[in-house]
């Protein structure tokens, strides 16, 4: 078996890197604009998490693990919370669920739900250092963070992630060859 993945044209790179891109921002201006007002559960969904798990594994892992930096990026860029291990996070989630998919996962609803409950609680775990390292975070209890932080943008990455996770692959198989990943 051939594990190696099959080049790919520049044309394609830029496709991907305009499409993903633009994709990624108009999920990080939804998520910091619409959620911030409205809030399921109490909490701001992390729909750009969502979309770079569905990426990472519908694509190729080079794609996934893009995405997840420059999701990173875009979304502490536009939702402005200072010191964040997002994009380290969000490409180490992209990259591990690429490979997982490839290698054991089937490319499915379910290894998508099963990528971004994993990657939530990777990106919480993340946030609790990112908090603690924080100065104006130390009034803050552990019970508190997870209560009315963690647990609530859990349940509403997940609510909210269901219909990302169906655009983002409708935009997959709309605007990408899906013989491409075969490799």
């Amino acid at each position: 078996m051939n594990n190696q993945l099959s080049p790919v044209s520049w044309q394609t790179i830029f496709k991907k890197s305009v499409v993903w891109g633009i994709w990624l921002f108009l999920l990080a201006v939804i998520q910091t604009s619409i959620f911030s007002v409205f809030r399921p559960f109490g909490a701001v969904p992390d729909l750009v998490l969502a979309s770079v798990i569905a990426i990472a594994i519908y694509d190729r892992e080079r794609t996934g693990v893009i995405a997840g930096i420059v999701g990173g990026y875009i979304a502490d860029a536009l939702g402005g919370s200072g010191l964040s291990l997002s994009p380290l996070v969000y490409m180490l989630c992209a990259a591990l669920f690429a490979l997982l998919a490839y290698s054991v996962l089937r490319r499915d609803f379910l290894s998508w739900l099963i990528g971004v409950a994993c990657s939530l609680i990777i990106s919480g775990i993340a946030s609790i250092i990112c908090a603690y390292s924080s100065v104006s975070a130390a009034h803050f209890t552990a019970s508190h963070i997870f209560s009315e932080l963690l647990i609530p943008q859990f349940f509403s990455s997940l609510l909210i992630g269901i219909p990302v996770y169906i655009l983002t692959k409708l935009i997959w198989s709309r605007f990408f060859n899906t013989r491409e990943m075969e490799g």
